[in-house]
C-alpha cells in the first residue's frame, strides 16, 4: 500500500489573484464574492491561511 504525502499543493497554499480559475476556486471554498476575495488579499497577502483567518474561516 502506497503512502500519500500530505503536502499541500501550491493552490492549497497561495491564491493567484490574477487567475480567474483560482479566484473562482477560492471564492467557492471561502464562500465569498470575487470582490470580497480581492479585498481580503489586498489587505493581507496571497497566503490562503492568512486570507482565511482575515475572513474568519477555518481551513
Amino acid at each position: 500500500m502506497a503512502l500519500i504525502a500530505a503536502v499541500p499543493t501550491d493552490r492549497q497554499r497561495h491564491i493567484d489573484i490574477y487567475s480567474p480559475e483560482d479566484r473562482a476556486y477560492w471564492c467557492e471554498r471561502f464562500g465569498v464574492s470575487d470582490d470580497a476575495l480581492r479585498q481580503a488579499v489586498k489587505l493581507t497577502s496571497t497566503r490562503a491561511s492568512t486570507v482565511a483567518a482575515h475572513l474568519g474561516i477555518a481551513l
